[in-house]
């Protein structure tokens, strides 16, 4: 069980770090004159979309919306009664869009994306 708190700590850290980078990004560059453009242009861009959204959720409402997979380690699967499986990391219990996919998967994702970003702006606007 405290492994999966320190993962979801983590794990909410990690969103609200990310959007944190996203502001000071705009805090850095907003007075170059191809700002706003370049700003302009990320509306839609699923990674800033994600953090915006999910770091919003997490400071103004409620602990992230991430599904949570259920596993019955003593009943096997089709109910055979054969040990089940067990994880044994905590972010195997954890999924944004689809079950497959862990959410580190999809922050992770997320991050790598967010940092080709911001490492296209520096390269734009210093």
């Amino acid at each position: 069980m405290a492994a999966r708190v320190e993962f979801e700590a983590f794990l909410e850290a990690s969103i609200v770090f990310a959007r944190a980078a996203v502001h000071r990004l705009k805090a850095k560059h907003e007075k170059h004159p191809a700002w706003k453009q370049w700003w302009t242009s990320l509306s839609g861009n699923p990674a800033v979309e994600f953090f915006r959204v999910e770091r919003d959720w997490l400071l103004k409402e409620a602990p992230p919306r991430i599904g949570q997979k259920i596993f019955a380690p003593f009943i096997g699967p089709g109910g055979t009664g054969e040990p089940g499986y067990t994880p044994e990391k905590a972010d195997e219990f954890y999924f944004f869009d689809d079950p497959g996919t862990p959410a580190t998967v999809t922050v992770a994702r997320h991050l790598d994306a967010i940092a080709t970003l911001l490492a296209d702006a520096d390269r734009r606007f210093t």
